[in-house]
């Protein structure tokens, strides 16, 4: 994934706070500090992201939205009678560097706010619950949804991809008997996306045509060629925006007629920016529970606002990750102020216990609504379709308001 440019400042402005002592006060909103990372006057959060492998645009993208966030929250009073501050972490996409990361601030930090990556969350699982660690997960795997302690923010890979069957069918014209395309990264990722695709496939009497790739490949001509000669039109897309890239390019230079779809991580806006713009904006289209940058909705227009004002050099590398962002931060303060209600003493227990009982949160339309209310459950199902339009902040355009395919209203994941 090609990484957004982002002033070092932003990366580690998160570093440049100074964790305090044990409370001897108490703060108001919250009681006496009872778990790492809380002092009567800060709350210290982890962040465990990926700044120099695949996902580094979006570990960016990510913090700049973070950063808008809470940098407004604390100037209002912060959470709980408390400024809320965080240790910041890169794994490299790398699933031992995140366990060796993982274990250098798991006794310094109330919870993680952020854990990038499939592989890496999958690693870490068995420790998360073991230490109660509330974790806001960058992954939209159904398989993290058994671990009580991980948070999911939006529409889960599978789904995503049986809403995106359901589009192309009432929209683009993928019609019953034909074949459909799908590239995939191994792991978590890939693998959890396949699982919807394919029960897509099966509701709708497709044959699907899958393809898995490596997070190291970076050129794509024998998947797609391979597809094309296959018959197959219509492309779905798990993989980094790199690897989207290559895809859509291979098909526009050999004239290939073939539209892709892609999983939420499969896109940035930095690839409109390069050579894949026109094929790009002419083939691809996005599938997430996340509102593109440039939506109309309150939380979207809020944010812009904030980018233009705080972050004008970042307006170009701003996109969809940078929405999750910003809607991440409002989640995670939804939590802590349930957590701290009434005064109660602020633990890694009462975290969960907040987390669970919240049955609507709302981001103002950065996110689809999410019920978290029934643990292991999908905890939305609705998805945003855009598409690359270079003209606009984040690069993507709306094309399709929220919906939930009937089949992804219904559909459970196998354990």
């Amino acid at each position: 994934m090609t990484r957004p440019s982002v002033r070092l400042g932003t990366v580690l402005f998160t570093l440049t706070l100074v964790t305090t002592g044990c409370a001897t006060t108490k703060p108001t909103g919250g009681g006496a500090a009872a778990a790492p990372g809380v002092t009567a006057s800060t709350i210290t959060l982890g962040v465990l992201t990926d700044r120099t492998g695949p996902f580094a645009g979006a570990g960016a993208s990510i913090e700049l939205g973070r950063r808008l966030f809470w940098e407004a929250q604390n100037a209002a009073g912060g959470v709980c009678g408390r400024t809320v501050q965080f240790t910041v972490k890169d794994h490299g996409y790398k699933t031992d560097q995140a366990v060796a990361t993982y274990a250098q601030i798991k006794d310094n930090v109330l919870a993680l706010d952020e854990l990038l990556g499939s592989p890496e969350i999958a690693a870490l699982s068995d420790t998360l619950e073991q230490d109660k660690m509330p974790t806001m997960a960058v992954s939209w795997s159904s398989a993290l949804l058994a671990n009580p302690y991980v948070i999911v923010a939006g529409t889960t890979y599978d789904v995503e991809m049986i809403n995106a069957v359901d589009w192309l069918m009432r929209n683009r014209g993928l019609a019953k008997g034909a074949a459909i395309g799908h590239i995939y990264l191994e792991g978590d990722y890939g693998s959890n996306a396949l699982a919807g695709s394919t029960a897509a496939a099966a509701a709708n009497g497709l044959t699907l045509r899958p393809s898995q790739i490596k997070s190291t490949d970076t050129d794509l001509t024998a998947q797609v060629t391979a597809l094309h000669n296959q018959g197959v039109r219509f492309v779905l897309l798990s993989t980094s925006s790199a690897q989207t890239a290559s895809a859509v390019s291979v098909a526009e230079a050999n004239g290939f007629d073939m539209s892709f779809v892609g999983s939420n991580p499969s896109f940035s806006p930095a690839l409109l920016a390069g050579p894949a713009r026109a094929a790009m904006q002419k083939r691809y289209y996005m599938v997430a529970s996340t509102a593109p940058l440039s939506s109309t909705a309150a939380g979207p227009e809020k944010l812009r606002a904030e980018i233009n004002a705080k972050a004008p050099d970042q307006a170009k590398s701003a996109g969809t990750f940078t929405v999750y962002g910003y809607a991440q931060g409002m989640i995670m303060k939804q939590i802590l102020e349930a957590a701290c209600a009434g005064g109660a003493e602020l633990t890694r227990d009462r975290v969960l216990t907040a987390f669970h009982s919240l049955t609507t949160v709302q981001t103002d339309g950065l996110i689809a609504p999410l019920d978290y209310s029934k643990p292991g459950q999908i905890p939305a199902r609705q998805v945003f379709v855009a598409r690359p339009d270079a003209t606009v902040p984040g690069g993507l355009t709306q094309v399709q308001g929220l919906f939930a395919a009937a089949q992804a209203t219904t559909f459970v994941p196998k354990s």
